[in-house]
């Protein structure tokens, strides 16, 4: 039996070709489930660890996406149990996720963007693509990421360096432990560091920004825009957090279609290969027609993915009384539209 979360798209029709499947809601994913289950795909919202797997078949267990802080990876090693990820499945979207949101606030602002600098804390699958794009489009780009300097990048800058930019955007794994930790990597310390007008982006995760000091200093002085995909406490995020924010979206900046059934084949890919058995599954997307273009890239921009519908979606919590933040945030999350990257568009 392979157990599937049921948001992630063409599941169900790519591991068919490779034995039984039920679909299950991530979030609610118990041990009961996987008595008879032989392997298992997840995406974020489901902890896999000890709790989950004890007693069970499971001996293959791949999450569709990027990150895998969800994972207890020392328990599956322990058990001989196998893993795969996705690693920057979801990199290209996350990063036309930052490009739409600067878009907007440069538009709203009045800040042409050829004049600003970005700081990118990390440079990895989404923080390169961050700043290719943006190098494209003339900006500056300023870029802090400590490991990489250590095996030897070049051209990277201190954190410090990097706050004191017009935009800063995070792209880091969340880590509690090691040399480098990145929970709370923007504390009330380095927030006080910001200067007034900059532009915070977080589509990394929850807990790399303090979000205790953020909402201080936002009350304080109402001297940043800030952009948050990814929450402290997901899915029952604060409201008073998601009131003070730009744009405040469900967990979406990797959202695109492209980007999840990429997440689909590399984990399919990853299950065949671990089952020895040849894949019978591929991509069935074609690409689209885009809206016209204009004479400002920015408006060509969202045109491509209009980033402010999605924040007028989850906003709808701060007016209407009928709504439970977590479930109807989940809601959001899995009742997703279908969005195409730029490259899907012909």
């Amino acid at each position: 039996m392979i157990t599937l979360d049921e948001n992630i798209p063409y599941a169900e029709q790519a591991f068919d070709t490779l034995g039984q499947t039920r679909l299950l809601a991530g979030r609610r994913i118990s041990n009961a489930d996987l008595q008879d289950t032989d392997i298992l795909v997840v995406r974020s919202v489901t902890k896999v660890n000890a709790q989950l797997l004890a007693g069970t078949p499971v001996r293959f267990v791949a999450t569709a996406t990027a990150g895998f802080d969800h994972i207890d990876l020392d328990y599956l090693h322990g058990q001989g149990i196998g893993f795969a990820r996705a690693p920057g499945c979801n990199a290209v979207s996350a990063a036309e996720y930052v490009l739409a949101a600067i878009s907007h606030w440069s538009l709203l602002r009045n800040k042409p963007l050829q004049e600003c600098s970005i700081g990118i804390v990390g440079h990895g699958n989404v923080g390169s693509r961050v700043r290719r794009l943006c190098e494209s489009i003339g900006m500056r780009c300023i870029v802090n990421d400590p490991p990489l300097q250590e095996q030897g990048g070049m051209g990277l800058y201190p954190l410090e360096t990097v706050l004191a930019c017009d935009i800063v955007t995070l792209h880091v794994p969340f880590t509690r432990t090691g040399r480098r930790p990145t929970y709370r990597l923007l504390d009330a310390r380095q927030i006080a560091r910001l200067r007034p007008g900059t532009l915070l982006l977080n589509t990394a995760r929850g807990g790399v920004v303090d979000e205790g000091a953020l909402m201080s200093r936002l009350q304080s002085y109402f001297d940043l825009d800030v952009v948050l995909d990814t929450w402290e406490n997901e899915p029952g995020i604060n409201g008073k957090m998601l009131q003070h924010t730009l744009l405040g979206t469900p967990h979406i900046a990797g959202y695109s279609l492209d980007g999840k059934i990429r997440g689909t084949e590399m984990v399919y890919q990853a299950c065949c290969q671990f089952l020895h058995a040849h894949p019978a599954w591929g991509s069935p997307l074609e690409p689209v027609s885009p809206k016209p273009c204009s004479q400002d890239q920015r408006w060509d921009v969202l045109n491509a993915y209009d980033i402010r519908e999605d924040d007028a979606l989850l906003k709808t919590l701060l007016w209407s009384k009928f709504l439970e933040t977590g479930t109807y945030f989940d809601q959001l999350r899995k009742h997703y539209p279908a969005r195409r990257e730029f490259s899907g568009l012909s």
